[in-house]
């Protein structure tokens, strides 16, 4: 992966009318090659950045490069280089998978040949005289996905597409983005409210809350940043004395255990030894790191 910057933006800050202030200077920095994972909760200014990016609203005061370009200076040759799926596109339902496409594929100017490849892409190949009125929603993202990558695009920006979707179509579209970023070698730029989700498949994270950016860079770097949210929860058959032994670790009383900080999974077996040396009998040692969930949690709500 390339250390390059293919979005860059620099004191990006937006209001909207009445002079409410929905960005405060945004430095947005997307690595080529990269899943980039933009998360906040409803209102944060996801939508409005993602905007920004694509020319869909004018920039009113910041920079954006994207490709290393300046988009006001250069936006139509810009924007045939991304593609995205910000609001969801007219598709006809009484017509095939295959003739949507056909219909957008002479907008875009590509070959005849595109359509049988990004249907192949998504998996909506085998789709044949269906038309999409009978489409699961899951489908239906698919093939909004397909119409996003018909210019063959070296940027995806797509804005909350789980929305809407049952589990297994959740899966489909994780499987799919990888499959993209793997695959295509492109890079992806994916807003999302599920957390849980989004772990599974980015490798760096933005995280935007009342339109001002709380952390960024690659997820490892997320748990480093909140390694002291990381905790042990252990029962013993004397809590009050493991508590007194582990005064070093914070050491917090949870219910029936004793909860403690740690920084590494060695620290588990020196604990162990600790409280087994000291004639404990240890009947839970259950180290807890935080997920992506509860870091966006700590992190927004030390903002509130």
């Amino acid at each position: 992966m390339s250390n390059t910057p293919i979005i860059k933006t620099t004191g990006l800050s937006y209001y909207y009318s009445k002079g409410a202030q929905t960005l405060f200077d945004i430095n947005l920095q997307v690595e080529k090659g990269s899943i980039y994972g933009f998360l906040g909760p409803n209102g944060s200014g996801k939508t409005t950045t993602l905007s920004l990016l694509l020319g869909l609203l004018n920039n009113q005061k910041g920079d954006i490069e994207i490709f290393g370009q300046h988009l006001h200076q250069n936006r139509v040759d810009i924007l045939k280089r991304i593609g995205s799926l910000v609001e969801a596109p007219s598709l006809y339902g009484h017509l095939t998978a295959t003739e949507n496409l056909e219909l957008y594929r002479s907008v875009y100017g590509v070959p005849k040949g595109r359509v049988a490849e990004v249907l192949q892409i998504v998996g909506l190949e085998e789709t044949g005289k269906k038309v999409v009125k009978r489409f699961s929603l899951g489908m239906k993202q698919r093939l909004s996905i397909a119409l996003a990558l018909l210019p063959n695009p070296e940027l995806l920006i797509l804005d909350e597409p789980s929305n809407g979707l049952d589990p297994a179509g959740i899966i489909e579209l994780r499987e799919l983005i990888k499959k993209l970023n793997k695959d295509q070698g492109m890079t992806i730029v994916i807003s999302s409210h599920l957390l849980a989700e989004v772990e599974k498949m980015v490798s760096h994270v933005g995280i935007i809350f009342k339109g001002k950016m709380l952390f960024q860079g690659p997820l490892p770097e997320l748990h480093s940043f909140q390694e002291k949210g990381s905790r042990i929860f252990i029962k013993t058959s004397d809590n009050e004395t493991a508590y007194q032994l582990l005064q070093d670790h914070q050491p917090e009383i949870v219910g029936e255990a004793v909860s403690i900080a740690f920084s590494g999974i060695r620290q588990v077996a020196a604990v162990n030894r600790t409280l087994i040396n000291h004639n404990l009998d240890v009947y839970l040692l259950h180290p807890k790191e935080n997920d992506l969930e509860q870091l966006f949690i700590d992190l927004t709500t030390a903002q509130s």
